[in-house]
């Protein structure tokens, strides 16, 4: 009895032993994660506190740079003197490095110009193609500039015109009719200031706009500051504004923008071309700057100016990287860009006056007519040679009527034999 309840018991453990209970099989189910992220909460997080922000920075700054080097136009309108209040912004990075290829090549600064003209020597005829960018832009903006007084001349004429087909008889009139009148030319004498020094540039409200917008970028980046004690990004700000004034004070680009004789006797005329309705004729009164020899854009070798220039990058440079490691407050940083941006494009694009490139000019008179021909004739009358050496611009091939021919071999005698009485 004994044994057989043994071996009923051994058997039953050994049993139990080698076939083991199954463990209970659990339900399949989707992995959850622990994080409470979302993309809601992703977006919110990354405008909150944008963790890549120099990329940011770096695409805006190519946007900018587009087309156009924004920032180098900037400066040629406003360098030539210690101080050059180009606002900073995101492209500076950029500039810095081509600044720094053009030093060391054509060892130039002043970028070319942007718009198209011709400066003619009322003596020689000589008809120079404009490659000065102060030259260009004065011509570009004319019709910002001019003295409101040309207007009045346009309108007198205009005026004048029609009360004059007004009282021709029927037919004529009807014919003279079918096409109202207009300014064929429209012609604007200056002469250099005397009481303005050629080549120092007068201060207009786009030079202001630098230092005010230096002052405000300083503002808001004292912001983080005093409210959390972060100086990181008034430091940035500090940085950047030195190394962008810098840049423009260097002494090449003063020695670039005049790079021409001064106290010029010439008389030479600004024109934009044949088809332009406008002509200015700046008369020399030794005094101005010589404009012939300016349109020639002749360069100027400083050689401390690739070290100067190499130097600027490297700490453009510097700063950039500077500036990837800023974690805290950076909208502060991302507004000051933009608003140096939006300060660079205006400086760039902004019309200016003459005066403002230190070409400081009196206007004269003015002399409107409908036919092209007809406003040549009255200025020679009045400016011997100077009618005369813009035939050429405006009648290529000299293709001349008989009577007009006459004219101006006549006029040519008048103006040497002139010239002849005031040399003896």
């Amino acid at each position: 009895m004994r044994i057989s309840q043994w071996l009923s018991s051994s058997s039953s453990t050994t049993i139990y032993t080698a076939f083991p209970p199954s463990t209970p099989t659990l339900p399949l189910t989707r992995p959850t994660s622990t994080s409470t992220a979302s993309p809601l909460n992703a977006f919110h997080e990354q405008f909150a506190r944008p963790g890549d922000i120099i990329s940011v920075l770096l695409l805006l700054g190519s946007v900018v740079m587009l087309g156009r080097d924004v920032i180098h136009q900037a400066l040629a309108q406003l360098s030539g003197g210690f101080i050059t209040p180009v606002a900073f912004s995101f492209g500076w990075i950029t500039y810095a490095i081509s600044a720094l290829l053009a030093a060391i090549g054509a060892n130039k600064l002043m970028p070319l110009p942007d718009a198209t003209g011709f400066v003619v020597n009322s003596r020689s005829r000589y008809g120079r193609e404009n490659r000065s960018w102060i030259l260009g832009r004065i011509i570009r903006d004319y019709v910002f500039w001019c003295d409101p007084r040309i207007a009045v001349e346009e309108d007198r004429f205009l005026k004048a015109e029609a009360e004059r087909r007004s009282k021709l008889p029927a037919g004529e009139e009807q014919k003279w009719n079918k096409y109202p009148p207009r300014i064929g030319l429209s012609i604007s004498v200056y002469e250099a200031s005397r009481t303005k020094t050629a080549g120092v540039p007068d201060k207009d409200w786009v030079y202001y706009t630098g230092i005010l917008c230096a002052l405000v970028q300083l503002g808001i980046a004292a912001v983080p500051w005093g409210l959390w004690g972060d100086w990181s990004i008034v430091l940035m700000t500090g940085c950047g504004t030195v190394l962008a004034f810098a840049s423009g004070a260097l002494p090449h680009w003063k020695a670039e923008k005049w790079s021409c004789r001064k106290k010029s006797g010439k008389t030479v005329s600004l024109t934009a071309g044949n088809g332009t309705k406008h002509v200015c004729v700046v008369l020399g009164n030794g005094v101005g700057l010589d404009l012939e020899d300016l349109a020639g854009g002749r360069g100027v070798d400083r050689p401390e100016t690739r070290a100067l220039t190499a130097l600027l990058a490297v700490l453009w440079i510097v700063l950039l990287i500077a500036v990837s490691g800023l974690k805290q407050n950076p909208w502060f940083l991302l507004l000051i860009g933009v608003l140096g941006m939006a300060q660079n494009v205006i400086v760039c694009a902004a019309p200016r006056t003459p005066g403002a490139f230190g070409v400081h000019l009196e206007f004269k008179e003015a002399i409107a007519r409908d036919k092209v021909m007809k406003a040549l004739m009255d200025l020679e009358n009045k400016y011997p040679y100077v009618g005369r050496s813009l035939v050429d611009t405006y009648f290529p091939g000299s293709n001349l009527r008989p009577d007009e021919e006459k004219f101006w071999k006549e006029a040519k005698v008048r103006a040497e034999e002139a010239l002849k009485r005031r040399e003896d």
